[in-house]
């Protein structure tokens, strides 16, 4: 099972995406110019990714990891009771933080854009948009935490599928 590995145009997009919200929400000035270039770009490699997941047939397709609640606790419920995890592609608990950071990271690029373009933009959109920015980070902290501690429970190296360079 470990030796599934992302398609390159995932690993990119994962890798691209982490290192710009990171630069976003811990290095950039909010609201200056290099903070708005980079969401765009974060917004553009989101939908991107949304894209490839629409066209791709291979576990990145969209339709192979809708969000489920019921599957994602059955899912945790087995991976407790069997310490294993045999899903190519995200397992049920994974597809839901996927999804979650995904919509996230689109809100704060529209939510960006709108208080950029939109002249007397409401004065609740930079607290939304802020608030967006927290709990994103709060979920890649979860997603981060999760990767590790369901390599240590089922002993399956995820990063290995993500990594962002495959040496043939």
């Amino acid at each position: 099972m470990d030796s599934f590995v992302w398609d390159k145009w995932v690993r990119f997009t994962h890798w691209s995406v982490a290192l710009l919200f990171i630069i976003n929400y811990a290095i950039t000035k909010a609201g200056s110019e290099i903070h708005q270039w980079v969401g765009y770009a974060v917004g553009v490699l989101v939908l991107s990714r949304l894209i490839w997941g629409l066209l791709v047939h291979s576990p990145a397709r969209l339709t192979n990891f809708l969000p489920s609640i019921p599957q994602a606790i059955q899912h945790i419920k087995q991976v407790i009771d069997e310490r294993k995890d045999e899903h190519t592609g995200h397992n049920p608990a994974g597809a839901i933080m996927i999804w979650l950071l995904w919509s996230g990271l689109l809100a704060l690029a529209v939510s960006g854009a709108l208080m950029e373009n939109w002249y007397a933009a409401p004065y609740w959109l930079e607290d939304f948009h802020e608030t967006v920015a927290n709990l994103t980070f709060f979920a890649a902290l979860i997603h981060v935490s999760a990767v590790i501690l369901m390599t240590k429970i089922t002993g399956r190296s995820y990063l290995k599928s993500m990594k962002p360079i495959i040496k043939k």
